[in-house]
């Protein structure tokens, strides 16, 4: 996880998360922070882990799920599609942290697929990043309920 742990510790990593949470300030719903990324980093890999794909890597699976919202404050600012944005941001800071050209392919194709929810036509990775970030959300308590978009009643029990 040496390539992970270079990632965030990365001012630029860090900067987008400080962005995503100084325009989520106010925001009602769940927000896009560093726990929501690693919620979602070991839900992908137990799923992965589950359906029988060692193939993926630890390192790869936690670095995808770590960076696919970081462009959320993109999209607050210009409307932008955060997958997009966040794959756009990725790019260099995985290029930095020394991911192979091949998984950075992986990663940015799973960032930009995990708002396709449960599409066939998903990579592994979109897959996983897709079901780990609903199923990271912890709506049972969630007071925002009533008014949420995301909001589905099984989502008050656990997956994972």
């Amino acid at each position: 996880m040496t390539r992970v742990n270079r990632l965030i510790d990365h001012k630029d990593f860090e900067s987008y998360l400080q962005k995503n949470a100084e325009l989520e300030k106010e925001r009602l719903f769940c927000k896009h922070g560093f726990e929501h990324g690693l919620n979602v980093a070991r839900i992908a890999y137990a799923y992965l882990l589950e359906k029988g794909d060692f193939h993926s890597s630890k390192e790869l699976i936690y670095a995808a799920a770590l960076l696919h919202d970081i462009g959320r404050w993109v999209e607050y600012q210009t409307g932008e599609d955060h997958a997009e944005a966040s794959a756009r941001l990725a790019y260099p800071l995985l290029a930095e942290c020394d991911f192979s050209s091949e998984d950075i392919g992986v990663i940015l194709e799973g960032i930009r697929e995990h708002r396709l929810h449960h599409n066939d036509e998903l990579s592994r990775l979109g897959e996983a990043l897709a079901r780990a970030d609903d199923w990271s959300r912890d709506c049972r308590y969630c007071g925002a309920q009533s008014s949420c978009y995301k909001f589905k009643p099984a989502m008050k029990q656990i997956m994972y």
